[in-house]
């Protein structure tokens, strides 16, 4: 039988976080990771939220490096509302929970670094964004649509930090397609889009492009680091120096659409390229 990678003792710590609230929430924090709840399960657990978490934690193998990636983006979601509720009214049991929730996380083995929980241990990247393992434009929409959510919800800062990271993993899962090295753990986008600008043939020098389009080249690259600018300041992934304006966390999440849906045709016009040439 496979080793179990986060164990019940610090999924049951998680899950009595849960208890705090409604069920609604836990069932958006399990689904933005992919996860489902396993239809007629039974828990043995006491409570309604208690039951429903373990529902969702009936349905996942913990063996599973797949299914551990979809867990832990529940598991980041869940930090990042303990951190803005903490930010937003400090107290000593937040804090302590907080504490204690990143030491039991320590212990199996996964660090948190930039919001995002990451192991050496499983092979590849964590992955925040379940549904862009297949990248395509419908699912970078789907993402979007998260976003925009939270601006509906009055939370322009979470909906610029999803805007960030969403563009931080297309790159990321682009540059793997491309076959292109990369640091796993950069969360610069800037870098992570000069690395990419190569095999998609996006660099504004490159002497093959027409003027007008290496001047929307460069408007691009202008774009990648307003948003990293923006995420910076204004956003769940630092102490925000300033609260974003709703129609500016809408700007950021509407940069971070067109610069997914762009690159991702990009990728697919050079990959039809090269089966041409190939052919």
């Amino acid at each position: 039988m496979s080793k179990e990678r986060i164990c019940k003792a610090t999924r049951n710590e998680f899950r009595e976080v849960l208890t705090g609230y409604v069920l609604r929430e836990i069932d958006m924090l399990f689904e933005a990771g992919g996860l489902t709840p396993l239809e007629g399960y039974q828990p043995t657990v006491g409570g309604q939220r208690r039951g429903l978490v373990e529902t969702y934690y009936a349905n996942v193998d913990f063996s599973s490096v797949a299914d551990i990636r979809k867990l832990l983006i529940t598991y980041e979601e869940i930090m990042e509302g303990l951190q803005r509720a903490q930010e937003t009214a400090p107290n000593d049991t937040l804090q302590a929970t907080i504490k204690r929730l990143l030491r039991r996380m320590d212990r199996e083995g996964f660090r948190y670094e930039n919001g995002h929980f990451v192991s050496d241990a499983l092979s590849g990247a964590i992955v925040p964004a379940p549904s862009l393992v297949k990248l395509t434009e419908e699912s970078v929409q789907e993402h979007v649509e998260k976003a925009r959510h939270k601006i509906a919800n009055g939370d322009s800062a979470g909906a610029i930090a999803n805007a960030y990271t969403l563009v931080e993993e297309c790159l990321k899962q682009l540059l793997r397609k491309t076959g292109t090295a990369f640091n796993e753990s950069e969360g610069d986008i800037r870098a992570l889009y000069r690395l990419l600008a190569v095999p998609l043939n996006l660099a504004p020098k490159n002497d093959s492009l027409e003027t007008h389009l290496k001047t929307i080249l460069e408007g691009l690259q202008r774009q990648i680091g307003g948003l990293f600018e923006v995420a910076n300041k204004a956003s769940d992934r630092h102490a925000r120096r300033y609260i974003p304006a709703p129609h500016h966390a809408k700007l950021a999440v509407n940069v971070a659409f067109t610069l997914c849906e762009f690159l991702i045709e990009s990728h697919e016009y050079q990959q039809r390229r090269q089966e041409r040439r190939a052919s």
